[in-house]
């Protein structure tokens, strides 16, 4: 071949590889594995510490209850308590991991830096954890209030200041979130005290642990005890699964009151709007109908109305130290079927108070003997309870019923 006809061949070869070449570049780019773009985390509501090792079913919507009353406002039936040693291994059990801090209700969700101190009063921040149990399955919480004695008449067990037998249910319990219904700490809650007795009790399972204040709590001034061990506002709110959970200070006095029109009146009602959730809990410490020893706690009178008119489910309070159940009451404490449902659960261990009438309308079952704590399994659409009784104790109460939102 001529050199005249070698050169338009040579042309054709280098086209063929540069092609070639092309062809290798773009398989080689087809098969490599891009690096993920980073997402910012939500900004949503505080959420408990938690870590999904399993999921219970959700509660047979029913209302049966395993106790009633009898003629003269005793409990007529009174089932067994439950082995604690056969809870099932399904349960969603509680990482150990501590809170960190965010700022005080309403506000956007901005943590602390590591070590910082909170601020004690309204103000104070409060707990955040991991993001909450994924939406459809049920989580579980335990409950009481009137906790642990002063140090300095911390005798009687088990008929008082049983706080370490109560404490024991939960850990034999494995609950998502543990709530406490104020007056944690007596007699004056001094951050001292809480150190002294709380802690080695209770305490143990502050990392799930969302409190709610009590009046005992405000006998030392600001509750700067209280606010200095919990790291929490006055008033807050949480998402557990598919519920929506709100903690509220009944001693009304110390945040401007409870009225119509009050700062915790209208954060409690923008809080509600902007969570929409078919089933709501909110707790707090004095209970709004009660038969127990301090009466009903009057001053909630709109708070209560402003939660029936939401659609909310269920609300835990403490203060009287006995363990009450309510069927659903409406706005003036008239059984409703659309309204809320209270459990008053005053019996985490300080001591027992006695009934000082008789059962009030739609008040179903009363105890003022035992010692224990509330189980509630908080399913998407429904939730179901038992009282779990202290050691020596065989008083319980238990159902189920779907939720009213």
């Amino acid at each position: 071949m001529s050199p005249a006809a070698k050169a338009p061949a040579r042309r054709v070869y280098a086209r063929i590889a540069i092609v070639g070449i092309l062809v290798a570049i773009v398989a080689a780019c087809s098969n490599s594995t891009p690096t993920p773009n980073q997402t910012a985390q939500p900004t949503g509501s505080p959420s408990p510490v938690t870590s999904i090792l399993g999921a219970t079913a959700a509660p047979t919507p029913s209302t049966t209850a395993s106790a009633s009353l009898g003629p003269d406002g005793s409990s007529a039936t009174a089932s067994p308590s439950r082995s604690l040693a056969t809870a099932s291994p399904s349960r969603l059990l509680a990482t150990a991991s501590p809170p960190r801090l965010l700022a005080r209700p309403g506000s956007t969700r901005t943590p602390s830096p590591s070590g910082s101190s909170p601020t004690p009063g309204p103000m104070a921040l409060g707990p955040v954890g991991p993001p909450s149990p994924r939406p459809g399955v049920s989580v579980t919480i335990v409950a009481a209030g009137d906790i642990a004695c002063d140090p300095a008449h911390n005798v009687g067990t088990p008929q008082d200041c049983d706080q370490a037998a109560t404490a024991n249910l939960i850990g034999a319990l494995h609950p998502t979130a543990v709530l406490t219904l104020g007056d944690n700490q007596y007699e004056n809650g001094t951050l001292a005290a809480f150190k002294a007795v709380f802690d080695p009790t209770w305490g143990k399972y502050r990392s799930i642990m969302y409190p709610a204040i009590g009046n005992h709590e405000y006998q030392t001034s600001g509750a700067a005890g209280y606010f200095g061990y919990f790291g929490v506002s006055a008033y807050y709110s949480f998402n557990l699964g598919d519920w929506h959970l709100i903690t509220l200070d009944s001693e009304c006095s110390h945040v401007g009151g409870c009225q119509v029109g009050s700062a915790q009146e209208r954060w409690l009602r923008a809080d509600i709007a902007a969570h929409p959730s078919k089933c709501t809990l909110v707790y707090w410490h004095e209970p709004r109908f009660s038969s127990g020893e301090h009466s009903d706690a009057t001053q909630m009178t709109a708070i209560w109305a402003d939660l029936v008119a939401a659609h909310v489910s269920v609300v835990l309070s403490g203060h009287n130290h006995d363990y009450e159940r309510f069927v659903p009451l409406g706005a003036a404490g008239q059984p409703d079927p659309s309204g809320v449902t209270e459990f008053v659960v005053g019996t985490g261990g300080k001591n027992h108070y006695g009934f000082v009438k008789a059962p009030l309308t739609g008040e179903v079952v009363r105890n003022d003997t035992s010692f224990g704590v509330i189980d509630m399994t908080l399913g998407p659409t429904s939730y179901s309870w038992n009282f779990v009784p202290a050691p020596g104790y065989t008083f319980t109460d238990s159902g189920s019923a779907n939720c009213v939102g």
